[in-house]
């Protein structure tokens, strides 16, 4: 994303005005067959649904958003739908549990040679079952710690934009663009968002372009947005 927009030119361009103007977008994406990408900052959970069915299918996925990904009470759809999970090794916490069991062993060793010193020296009893104490504590701690942790990852690609990231923080740089191509051949542009009001019930404006050229250029084009460094970028745990 920078301060230049992106420019082409298209032979093959169909209008479409007025309420129901995106249904067409939406027919487009539920029968692609090879790649979808969309840049929306609007989106509803059932249409959400539509891009996780699309992957199971094995379509290549690619969603540019701002913001959140939210939930409705009117779908299933749950944002744990789109990610999993990964079990990762945390190397501190490795090291820290190795370190909790040397202490362990050498405390267990440390106490058997007290108990065996306070033969000749009783007081020793006492210091034999404190280190016996520590030892056991660092063993237990140990068992109860684990080494691992839980990170998560899109099950397609998915970047989040957070708006109020850019050159200044106190503004919004909403990417506010509606972009859908799909398969690599066929791009709608216009004020369509990626809901159910703005596929059926808002009046609303679409461009369908099926230049190749051109489409091959806005694909481009929303490649360099999901790179871009501009606008920070939300970790999935933020948006989940």
């Amino acid at each position: 994303m920078t301060d230049r927009a992106m420019r082409t030119r298209s032979n093959s361009n169909e209008v479409y005005l007025g309420r129901g103007a995106g249904r067409e977008i939406h027919e487009h994406i539920k029968g692609a067959k090879k790649s979808v990408k969309i840049v929306s900052p609007y989106l509803s959970a059932d249409y959400i649904k539509d891009l996780i069915w699309l992957h199971k299918k094995g379509v290549d996925v690619t969603l540019v958003t701002c913001d959140g990904i939210e939930e409705s009470a009117f779908s299933d759809f749950r944002k744990k739908d789109l990610v999993r999970e990964k079990r990762v090794e945390d190397e501190g916490k490795k090291a820290l549990k190795k370190g909790l069991n040397r202490a362990a062993i050498g405390g267990f060793a440390a106490s058997a040679l007290a108990m065996g010193g306070a033969l000749a020296m009783p007081v020793l009893i006492f210091a034999a079952g404190g280190i016996f104490v520590v030892g056991a504590a660092s063993l237990i701690t140990s068992l109860i710690l684990s080494s691992w942790r839980r990170d998560y990852e899109p099950i397609f690609r998915i970047k989040v934009f957070d708006s109020r990231s850019g050159k200044n923080p106190k503004s919004t740089e909403l990417v506010h663009s509606k972009i859908f191509v799909v398969d690599e051949w066929v791009a709608f542009l216009g004020s369509v968002n990626f809901t159910y009001s703005g596929f059926r019930t808002h009046y609303e404006s679409a461009i369908k372009v099926e230049d190749i050229s051109a489409v091959k250029e806005i694909s481009r084009e929303v490649e360099r947005l999901f790179n871009s460094k501009d606008l920070r970028t939300k970790e999935v745990e933020e948006w989940m």
